[in-house]
This record gives C-alpha cells, sequence and structure tokens, in this order.
C-alpha cells in the first residue's frame, strides 16, 4: 500500500490526483467529525495545485459514498453517518448509541387488528387471530433517522401494549416475554417518499430515502416480525463482516441480506 503525505501530492503515484485528494479528505473526515465545513473546491485546488474540477470530482465522489453532504449556500460538511454492522442482528437504537449518539424511539402509533393477506400468510395466522402494529420515528441525538414500522404476531405477543415499549422494541420484548426475534432478512432499495413521511423526516417532499424491509423470527423458526423502515440515507449506511462462507450475500432488485447466528 502505498504511504501519502496529506496536504501533498506524490506525482510519481499510478493514482490519479482526485483519488489522492480523497485520502486527504477521509483523514481530514475522522480529525474533524460530523457536521464540520470542509475546504472548498478552490481552496482544495489551490492546495494541491490542480484544477478546480479535479478538486471537485474528489469530494463528489465523497458525497456520493455518504461521507459529505453539501448545503447550497453554504458548502460541503461532514456527515453525521448511523453505521449499520452485519456481525450481529441489528437494531436502530443499538447502531445509533453504537456510533456515539443519543437513541430515542419517538411512538407514532400502536393498534391491533385483524391480519392483512400477506401478515396472515408470513404468520400463519387464522382471521381470528391479530397483528401488533407498532410505528415510530428513530432520533439520533434529537435529528431524525428513520421511520419504522414493525407488524408483531399476535400469537407470540398477547397483550403487548403501548406502555410496555422502550427505546429498544427487541429488548423490550424480551424483558416482557423472555424472548425476541434473532434470525432476520433485510432488503435495501432506494424508494421515493410520501409528504407525510418526508416531514417527520425533515426531508423535503419527493426525497428519495433507503427503503428497507426485514422479515424476522425466533430462534426456533416461528414468524416473528414484519417491518417496513424509511430511512434517512444522508444519516445511514450499511457496512458488512463477512466470515465464513455459509454467510450467504444475495442480490435483487433490492440489496438483501440474510442473518442468523447459527451461520456466524
Amino acid at each position: 500500500m502505498e504511504e501519502f503525505r496529506f496536504e501533498h501530492l506524490n506525482k510519481n503515484s499510478h493514482l490519479p490526483y482526485y483519488v489522492q485528494i480523497k485520502y486527504y479528505l477521509r483523514h481530514l473526515i475522522k480529525e474533524l467529525g460530523p457536521n464540520a465545513l470542509i475546504p472548498s473546491e478552490t481552496e482544495l485546488a489551490d492546495l494541491f495545485g490542480v484544477s478546480r474540477g479535479t478538486a471537485k470530482q474528489a469530494i463528489m465522489d465523497l458525497v456520493y459514498e455518504g461521507a459529505l453532504y453539501r448545503r447550497q449556500g453554504k458548502g460541503t460538511f461532514t456527515a453525521d453517518v448511523i453505521p449499520r454492522q452485519y456481525n450481529h442482528l441489528p437494531s436502530f437504537t443499538a447502531d445509533i448509541i453504537k456510533a456515539g449518539h443519543t437513541a430515542v424511539s419517538q411512538p407514532l402509533k400502536f393498534s391491533v387488528s385483524a391480519p392483512a393477506p400477506r401478515a396472515r400468510a408470513f404468520f400463519g395466522l387464522a382471521d381470528t387471530d391479530t397483528v401488533l402494529k407498532y410505528k415510530r420515528l428513530v432520533l439520533g441525538n434529537g435529528s431524525p433517522v428513520a421511520v419504522v414500522t414493525s407488524f408483531l404476531n399476535g400469537r407470540l405477543f398477547p397483550g403487548l401494549q403501548m406502555s410496555d415499549i422502550g427505546n429498544s422494541l427487541y429488548d423490550s420484548l424480551e424483558k416482557k416475554f423472555g424472548f425476541s426475534p434473532v434470525q432476520a432478512r433485510d432488503t435495501y432499495c432506494v424508494a421515493e417518499i410520501s409528504p407525510k413521511t418526508a416531514r417527520l423526516l425533515d426531508q423535503a417532499e419527493a426525497s428519495q430515502v433507503i427503503y428497507s424491509e426485514r422479515i424476522a423470527w425466533l430462534s426456533d423458526g416461528t414468524p416473528a416480525e414484519f417491518v417496513e423502515n424509511y430511512i434517512r440515507a444522508d444519516r445511514f449506511k450499511i457496512e458488512i463482516d463477512y466470515k465464513s462462507q455459509d454467510n450467504q450475500l444475495q442480490a435483487s432488485p433490492c440489496f438483501q441480506l440474510n442473518y442468523s447466528p447459527e451461520k456466524q
């Protein structure tokens, strides 16, 4: 691996100048922390003795990767990103806390209803059974991260009330019932959001976000939860720890991840 002196280009390197500038910016991002202003395209061009277009390419690559974000008329800033790591069954609360932020789940709706056809088929329910719907807004350091709606198997969690649920749904289920989902399949893709969801996430109308679905099971394979998530793309990234050939990462119309503790 080549060594780089930050603020100096290696003119003998096989790497393009904009890639070397990205190394400098990544180092700067780590030093500055989240939501910090970085040098402008003009300042970077002057610093490295390159064209403004070369400096802009380095910045925009990191914007597309989610490491930086731009505010019109104000400049480019380091992103405050919540990483999701797949070396365990993740939850937004755990992700946010692990990133060093304060996690809060703000309840939006809790209801008990007859299962829709899709839920009836997944959970194996009868018409007389119920599904629990829990919708919440997840915040990190007071800023919206995701709108999360869980549909829970009513047979497994009878008597569950809104008052039973704290910041972490899974922790609350463990406390009340002694079990919670431990296996899951998540899918991710890009989606547009409704005006209502945009307001909840503090995004412009018709913004695009990360849409995720999860189907989750108990340790014995019993279907326990179906989840819909609308996640701010500027606050979230996926990190995967690949540990063995048994872990299967599949790509279809959405990026799909399978999690099972038996396969770790």
